[in-house]
């Protein structure tokens, strides 16, 4: 009976052979970092323009509804506005935000934190 399945295993390869099994994994391992670097540098470069684009957003709608009973600071997300005044009206809105991106691969070993800056002119005043 053994001597039949033998046959059959080595006939239709039934069993799988398991040469290289220490070689697929010293090759994958390092596969799996260099892919999960790549990410974490993509998450980055994506997460400054995103952030970028709401900080400058918030300040140019600031800036067009012309509120001037905005404060010298102090936003719910966290932004830091200050209003600079110009010679012969007007006044300069800068907004300041500190973000901190997620820390993906286990090769970074700090966050990265950085500081979004948008920048306005307030004519309405």
């Amino acid at each position: 009976m053994n001597l039949y399945f033998a046959k059959l295993i080595k006939r239709y390869g039934l069993l799988i052979d398991e040469n290289g099994t220490v070689e697929s994994t010293l090759v994958i391992i390092p596969i799996v970092l260099l892919f999960l670097s790549v990410l974490q540098i993509a998450t980055s470069v994506m997460g400054r323009g995103i952030a970028l684009n709401t900080v400058q957003g918030d300040i140019s709608r600031e800036a067009l509804l012309g509120s001037n009973s905005l404060s010298s600071s102090s936003d719910l997300l966290g932004t830091v506005i200050t209003r600079i005044p110009i010679p012969g009206g007007g006044s300069v809105i800068v907004g300041k935000k500190e973000n901190i991106t997620p820390k993906i691969s286990p090769l970074i070993l700090a966050r990265d934190s950085f500081i979004s800056t948008g920048i306005a002119v307030d004519e309405n005043r």
